[in-house]
């Protein structure tokens, strides 16, 4: 019993994620087509675009919406029972699961590769040269916040220092973090003596200019909660694997990402365009990135389309007033009608589950009689999940169906989660003789309350 509930579970979330992933479709096409449409212009207002990435979530809910659950979705399901329904559900968690195994793997070794850096700056370290650079930077990115809470978040994070060349990277939600390579460190000038550090390790060194400039975009990272987005994202590209499209989508998300970061410290520091643009190709010229599970990194790889994009996005921008109202405008924006395609979700969603009053009555060998009729209706009740029979009722509903036999199955209580999928209910096999001599089939053990909340709770 419980292996049947398994693959029901299987099956029932294999489809509810081949309708999802097709009605995704109808979001990602047009961000896709619009993003590469800004990259092909390089508009100067594609760094904002990156809000509309947060319209796949609801996206990703609507397979009980009353809108979308209709008989071409569950077409596109029936297809896979020519191939065998289950080998594929199987197949297709099985692959799930692995994705998920790896990116966790990948978290983990990222964390213990972080946790062996040097920490450079923490909220409770010791104050030292550099710890005012990182208080300057703190307060560029957060100008403007009048409650303050993205300061008070953002005094939370570690910074680490890697020895050696690369791309400086963020990540942590809960316990945020940068890691900045030690080239853009520099020497306190008030602590040199004999030109070597008079302190231990990095304590007496500071950022570069440079170096402020890099820190202030991973701090805008932070700011703007992409990390909480990134592995958000992640979980939904394991769960939607099955479609192409979504790898595009979450490289188009990050390109985004990256230039409204970019943007930002064009406003938040004194950094030219040039100046920024000539940063970006020295990152490039370094040493080349490793993938970094749940990270945002300056500078991912070295691909030419991608630097060009960026940089071509650098020119022509607003003024900080214009620049602010517009960031403001689009995040409240997005934000309404993100929350409005969820509550649209919602509301025209099926329940979680719904149990059905219909009666069905069967013979000996298993054939159905009649389904829910007025006169069945009105021979029994079901009351706190037992039968109570009208024996004169009942007589005429038999005699006028021509029932043979001694005894008539009649289900019940049956829970549907959408229309055409659900399981479970009971049967009770009545003898013709004595209708109050009824032997329900639902044996009560812990198996089946554990497959009825198992099935009245499935997602």
């Amino acid at each position: 019993m419980l292996g049947r509930l398994a693959i029901f579970a299987c099956e029932y979330g294999f489809s509810k994620c081949i309708r999802t992933a097709v009605c995704g479709l109808a979001v990602m096409l047009p961000l896709l087509i619009g993003y590469y449409y800004r990259r092909r212009k390089e508009s100067g207002n594609a760094d904002l675009h990156f809000y509309g990435w947060f319209l796949l979530f609801p996206a990703a809910l609507t397979g009980m919406s009353k809108f979308f659950f209709q008989r071409w979705s569950m077409g596109i399901y029936g297809l896979s029972v020519a191939f065998g329904v289950t080998w594929v559900c199987v197949f297709y968690y099985v692959v799930m699961l692995s994705l998920a195994g790896w990116w966790l793997c990948g978290k983990g070794r990222l964390a213990r590769r972080v946790r062996k850096l040097y920490c450079w700056h923490s909220p409770k370290g010791r104050v030292h040269g550099g710890t005012r650079d990182w208080q300057n930077c703190v307060r560029q990115v957060t100008a403007g916040d009048v409650l303050g809470l993205a300061g008070r978040y953002l005094n939370r994070a570690r910074v680490y220092i890697a020895a050696g060349e690369g791309s400086p990277f963020c990540g942590g939600v809960f316990r945020p973090y940068i890691v900045m390579p030690e080239i853009y460190l520099e020497p306190a000038s008030a602590e040199r003596r004999g030109g070597e550090d008079s302190g231990q390790g990095y304590e007496n060194r500071r950022l570069t200019g440079r170096g402020r400039v890099l820190l202030c975009h991973e701090l805008l990272h932070l700011k703007a909660g992409h990390i909480l987005w990134m592995n958000l994202f992640a979980l939904l590209r394991i769960y939607w694997w099955i479609n192409p499209v979504v790898y595009l989508c979450e490289r188009a998300l990050r390109q985004d990402m990256e230039q409204a970061c970019d943007e930002g410290c064009l406003y938040y520091t004194d950094t030219t365009e040039r100046e920024y643009g000539r940063l970006l190709l020295e990152v490039a010229a370094g040493r080349e990135s490793v993938s970094l599970a749940g990270a945002a990194t300056f500078l991912r790889d070295r691909d030419y389309h991608s630097l060009k994009s960026r940089i071509g996005n650098l020119r022509g921008k607003c003024g900080y007033a214009q620049y602010r109202r517009r960031h403001r405008a689009m995040g409240w924006g997005c934000g309404v009608v993100l929350a409005l395609a969820v509550l649209a979700v919602g509301l025209t969603s099926y329940p979680r589950y719904t149990r059905l009053t219909e009666l069905t009555l069967y013979d000996e060998e298993l054939r159905m009689i009649c389904n829910d009729t007025p006169q069945l209706r009105a021979a029994v009740q079901v009351v706190d999940g037992y039968l109570r029979i009208d024996p004169e009722g009942m007589d005429a509903c038999l005699r006028d169906l021509d029932v043979q036999g001694s005894y008539v199955y009649l289900g019940y209580d049956t829970i549907m989660k959408v229309p055409g999928v659900g399981g479970g209910g009971n049967v009770g096999m009545i003898a013709l003789e004595d209708y109050e001599d009824i032997f329900y089939l639902r044996a009560e053990t812990w198996e089946n309350d554990w497959m009825e909340f198992c099935l009245k709770y499935l997602l």
